[in-house]
């Protein structure tokens, strides 16, 4: 699956949508996409063409300026789509990120869940935390409450 035609398609998409940005670390923003697609692949074998897509564009509306209409005309499935809006936090009522990771999980919306468990899982990575300033505090303070939120989701 990953390495497909739409598969490729869409990572070149999100290297476009993100060209110039960085994560926490100093690294191209893209490569954050790009492994949270492998883990959610690794994590769920099951997953499909959507998800996949929603997870190399998790960040595309909130962090890159772009519309639903914009994801359409670029051939993303609309099943990507929602899930790219329900994780996208300048979407929603304000609150604080635990509220938010509570909304995407009460929504029962599998492709969300499943997205922002990965994105969650690349974000707590021991290696990633260690080149973080806040490290490993913030993941105990903020991910791991999160994760655990999401993965009671899917039960």
């Amino acid at each position: 699956m990953l390495g497909t035609f739409w598969y490729r398609e869409t990572l070149a998409l999100a290297q476009r949508l993100h060209d110039g940005q960085t994560d926490k670390a100093g690294e191209p923003y893209w490569r954050h996409l790009e492994r949270v697609a492998q883990r959610l692949v690794e994590r769920f074998p099951d997953a499909t063409k959507a998800q996949v897509q929603a997870a190399l564009l998790h960040d595309a509306i909130e962090d890159a300026g772009v519309s639903a209409e914009d994801l359409r005309a670029a051939g993303i499935e609309e099943e990507a789509i929602v899930a790219i809006q329900l994780v996208s936090r300048n979407l929603g009522p304000a609150g604080s990120y635990l509220e938010w990771i509570g909304r995407i999980a009460a929504s029962g919306n599998v492709t969300a869940i499943r997205v922002k468990l990965a994105d969650n899982l690349d974000n707590s990575d021991p290696a990633r935390v260690a080149a973080l300033p806040a490290g490993p505090r913030m993941v105990a303070e903020k991910y791991a409450p999160a994760r655990a939120i999401l993965e009671r989701a899917l039960r």
